[in-house]
């Protein structure tokens, strides 16, 4: 079998595009029984003779998140020369509210690549918008695979919607923790938005874990900066990082002493459990939203999203966090190591072999 991924480059959709393209196509060649391409998006659409050449090789096309405007085309294209199609999306697109990434392009039809355009008001709008035109897109692919339940109820009725988990490369993620001598470091995942952030009551919390623990510091990535100025928090106790790749980010995860995972609204609860596998796979103790992880439960603590439950959750793990890690260190470990790519790569290929053989 051969399958190729189709991705696109957007620096914002690389941590996603790791997770469910880079690897399983990883794992798929390293097995060797089967090959597994990567391609570009715009090389997809654009056709060229690189595209050609992978996509005419290919027994399967896997597209990921992006189903609108010129890559309907080149579904129809492909389509029309037999070629099983199907879309890997992993956003609860129809969830998208406005201070969330991604409601512009999905939600008003601003393209990607022209948010700068569009504050001057001299973009070109995607009529329908691509959240209409994904949803009519549903119904050429010939599946949709998605890393939740709630995510596979929600499409169900407009295609084959089937579910494969996020799984962890364990190869990215460093064995050792860094030593930060007198201080103590709570940090958020990589994909945590600023309104979970908020929303969930933790922020306030935090607020006040900072001012009653002069050791502890605040790891920050990927949010906006001004947002950062806001916080009540001396800014010698908030460390953030702008922008980060996922090889950067995957060097600073060691580096928290507990991780976080704020879950708030109907989006968010449609997300994968990648957060707190990244957090277990790296030993780090980790807290979270009730609202969703309840699978995960017997490996961390969960807490209601209010202020003062987090505050509670916050200073018993720091007041005994040589317990904590030592637990983390054991069966949440262990968990996540079974959650590795390469050791369940035989259940993703048997899900693309049923694919192949529907009618």
């Amino acid at each position: 079998m051969i399958i190729t991924y189709v991705h696109s480059s957007y620096p914002a959709d690389q941590f996603r595009v790791q997770m469910r393209c880079r690897n399983f196509a990883d794992a798929v060649n390293r097995l060797g029984w089967h090959t597994a391409n990567l391609l570009d998006i715009n090389s997809f659409v654009q056709n060229t003779p690189e595209a050609q050449n992978i996509c005419a090789e290919s027994d399967l096309l896997i597209i990921h998140r992006y189903l609108y405007g010129p890559v309907l085309r080149a579904v129809q294209y492909w389509k029309a020369r037999d070629k099983k199609v199907v879309i890997d999306f992993d956003q609860a697109i129809n969830f998208l509210t406005p201070e969330l990434s991604g409601y512009s392009f999905w939600m008003e039809g601003v393209p990607l690549e022209d948010g700068a355009a569009a504050k001057e008001k001299t973009v070109h709008f995607i009529d329908p918008t691509p959240l209409e035109q994904f949803k009519w897109g549903l119904g050429l692919v010939d599946a949709a695979i998605v890393p939740s339940s709630r995510l596979a109820d929600d499409w169900a009725r407009y295609t084959n919607v089937f579910e494969i988990q996020d799984y962890l490369n364990t190869d990215h993620y460093p064995a050792l923790m860094q030593n930060h001598k007198t201080e103590l470091w709570i940090g958020l995942g990589y994909s945590i938005s600023e309104s979970s952030l908020h929303k969930s009551g933790l922020i306030k919390a935090l607020e006040n874990i900072c001012h009653q623990y002069s050791q502890v510091k605040l790891v920050l990535c990927n949010l906006d900066p001004v947002q950062v100025e806001r916080l009540n928090i001396p800014a010698s106790q908030v460390k953030v990082y702008a922008a980060v790749s996922f090889e950067d980010w995957a060097n600073i995860l060691p580096s928290l002493d507990i991780g976080l995972a704020p879950i708030f609204g109907d989006y968010d609860v449609r997300s994968s459990w990648i957060t707190v596998l990244e957090y277990m796979v790296s030993k780090i103790p980790w807290v979270a939203s009730n609202l969703a992880y309840r699978t995960l439960a017997p490996y961390g603590t969960l807490v209601t999203n209010s202020t003062r439950d987090w505050e509670i959750a916050l200073n018993e793990a720091v007041d005994n966090l040589d317990a904590y890690r030592r637990k983390a260190a054991g069966e949440p470990f262990l968990f996540a190591l079974s959650q590795d790519v390469n050791g369940n790569i035989d259940k993703v290929l048997k899900l693309y072999t049923t694919i192949l053989n529907q009618a």
